[in-house]
């Protein structure tokens, strides 16, 4: 049982062969494909930015989504029944989306790669980061809105 544990800790870890461009195991000391030798730190460290853009890449996704997710939380904060939930959900996001976005600039903005897919990425959060910035204001204002017409009443 306990070497079945350690055998899942020890996840395998990938790179682009720096010949061929396939992506090969940093264990290996020749690339299966093209039968290029492999240094073995020059493998962990292409294995370790291989890892870091595929977390941005998949951060710059989660980004996308929830800012997708602000505009039908906008649209549901209309719909009766369920407007209340829209508007909670909107105010949430209106004030994580701009936390998600710090912690990606914090996280990858010194990212130095070449990477088709990262590019990608960075494009994305910029995109959502100039509204994003805007984004706790308008959350504050819907609060206040929100305490107003609750007392005002």
């Amino acid at each position: 049982m306990s070497g079945s544990l350690s055998l899942m800790s020890q996840q395998a870890r990938v790179f682009q062969c720096p010949k061929c461009k396939e992506t090969i195991d940093t264990s290996e000391s020749e690339c299966r494909f093209c039968h290029a030798a492999i240094d073995a730190d020059v493998a962990e460290e292409a294995a370790e930015v291989m890892a870091k853009v595929n977390q941005a890449c998949s951060d710059a996704s989660f980004l996308k989504v929830m800012a997708v997710a602000v505009v039908v939380s906008f649209a549901f904060s209309f719909v009766p029944f369920v407007s209340f939930l829209g508007l909670w959900a909107l105010i949430f996001l209106l004030f994580a989306v701009p936390v998600m976005l710090v912690r990606w600039w914090v996280k990858f903005s010194s990212l130095q790669t070449n990477e088709s897919d990262f590019s990608r990425a960075r494009g994305i959060v910029i995109g959502i980061s100039v509204p994003g910035l805007f984004f706790p204001f308008i959350g504050l204002f819907l609060l206040f809105g929100m305490l107003v017409r609750s007392f005002g009443h």
